[in-house]
């Protein structure tokens, strides 16, 4: 079985990327105004919110891959890790007085935070190779 070789940042830099994405995914879902009222919401809305989530569970898969020895629990707690932020948000966006509660954006969610289980079964072939820093770099240069 031939192997893929794939770069393993540090922990701290993987969680830090699930923390920028859940900031993204925060930032316009939260604290923009949407472009449109619900009615006018386009299929563009949909692929955005699926995505975002999808971008979510992909990146808590990666900042998990210490737990790849335990694939149910990992896989069980990425999706439902994801879904349950697409939840929670849509139902604080029901009491924003410029958003509101989509059941079509919690579907584009939930697909996408389920879309993950492809990148599981790609990963069963997939070698993480730790990414290193010399020691004493100058990055001031």
């Amino acid at each position: 079985m031939s192997w893929i070789p794939f770069p393993l940042l540090p922990r701290w830099l993987r969680y830090l990327g699930v923390v920028a994405v859940l900031g993204v995914i925060g930032y316009f879902s939260l604290l923009t105004a949407p472009p449109s009222a619900p009615s006018q919401t386009s299929f563009w809305d949909k692929r955005l919110h699926f995505a975002a989530y999808a971008g979510l569970a992909l990146a808590l898969a990666y900042a998990t891959v210490r737990y790849r020895d335990r694939p149910a629990v990992r896989a069980t707690a990425v999706v439902g890790g994801a879904l349950g932020v697409g939840i929670g948000i849509e139902l604080v966006q029901g009491t924003l007085p410029n958003r509101y509660f989509g059941w079509g954006d919690l579907l584009a969610n939930t697909l996408g935070s389920v879309l993950v289980g492809i990148w599981f079964l790609i990963e069963r072939r997939v070698r993480y190779v730790r990414i290193r820093m010399a020691p004493n770099t100058d990055f001031s240069k």
